[in-house]
């Protein structure tokens, strides 16, 4: 008999290293849902609440959880333990009053808690732009969103970040890469760390281009394309 579709099992040998998962405390791993982030950028709810916040005990103490409106994101009520929460997503736990929001640091993946006012704001960095009609411009998002624009208002780039009030969508600021700028790395051996953009170095042909950063412990040098610009808001804790 053929298979139907793709194989809805994930073992934890195979399961990102982004989880953080032990490989040997047992044999399957809960496999994400298709959604706006990769499997390999994501984080299943059920893995995020037992393995990395630790509030629940098990994956059954995390699908009562979740499947009972317990979890938010983005605001907005998920009822699927197999959801993935990727890069920037703000979790919100309401009978905790918790907020986090997802970041990489170093290989995995971490939910830093922020207060209840900067989880009304969603961080969404500017992938690229496509020509809608003659009269708008679509922003296509990091995380699946689109953005329509009339086109005399574009002034947006690639790589610039869009804060958005979460669950309306309204755009509340735009934080530009250029010079000054306070910048994420989301991506490669220095993920995880922040710093001030300094300048951009181009390379030649079609070779990416670098863009060096002044961190607390020095200058680090990384592809601009894994630059997310952030604000002084990024890190409001409680």
């Amino acid at each position: 008999m053929a298979g139907h579709g793709k194989s809805r099992h994930l073992k934890r040998l195979a399961s990102p290293v982004k989880w953080g998962l032990g490989k040997k405390k047992a044999v399957w791993a809960k496999k994400p849902v298709a959604g706006a982030h990769a499997l390999k950028e994501s984080v299943p709810l059920t893995v995020l609440l037992r393995d990395v916040l630790g509030v629940v005990d098990n994956a059954s103490q995390a699908k009562h959880v979740v499947a009972s409106g317990g979890v938010l994101v983005d605001a907005r009520r998920v009822s699927d333990g197999a959801f993935g929460a990727g890069l920037m997503d703000v979790v919100s736990l309401p009978a905790l009053g918790k907020n986090y929001r997802v970041i990489p640091k170093g290989r995995k993946l971490v939910a830093v808690e922020i207060s209840g006012e900067a989880a009304k704001t969603k961080y969404c960095r500017v992938r690229n732009k496509v020509s809608a009609d003659k009269s708008k411009v679509q922003l296509n998002l990091h995380d699946g969103r689109n953005l329509l624009i009339e086109r005399e208002e574009d002034t947006f780039k690639p790589g610039d970040t869009l804060v958005l009030s979460v669950p309306e969508q309204e755009l509340k600021n735009v934080l530009r890469l250029s010079k000054g700028a306070k910048c994420l790395v989301y991506k490669g051996k220095h993920a995880g760390k922040t710093g001030e953009f300094v300048e951009l170095l181009e390379s030649k042909g079609n070779k990416p281009s670098n863009a060096k950063l002044a961190c607390e412990d020095g200058e680090l040098i990384t592809l601009k394309d894994y630059l997310f610009v952030v604000d002084a808001g990024f890190g409001a804790s409680r």
